[in-house]
């Protein structure tokens, strides 16, 4: 969280500068290495939460990779709407980060 959010408040991070399509690189990146090292990564979740290794390679690594796919492809997606308004005006909404969330 703390790195997330100097980097979210340095004008000048990597992370921010980085354009959109980069950023979903990045995380396409990170899942595809989940999924390589699926297996130690489950043995891990597996000892540090007492769950059934069988459990956490399905359901903790297996998600885990498919969530860094799903934000992944929505990198570069985020676009504005415009808004029907009465009125002689232009009205739309522009979606931006605001912030560090977990």
């Amino acid at each position: 969280m703390k790195a997330a959010r100097e980097a979210f408040d340095n004008p000048n991070s990597e992370w921010r500068k980085m354009p959109a399509n980069g950023r979903g690189r990045l995380l396409y990146k990170l899942a595809d290495l989940i999924e390589q090292n699926a297996e130690e990564l489950a043995d891990l979740e597996a000892q540090d939460s007492g769950k059934p290794y069988s459990f956490a390679l399905a359901v903790d690594v297996g998600m885990a990779v498919k969530v860094y796919r799903y934000y992944a492809g929505w990198c570069d997606k985020i676009t504005g709407r415009t808004i029907p308004i009465e009125g002689p005006f232009f009205c739309y909404t522009r979606e931006e980060p605001v912030g560090v969330c977990a």
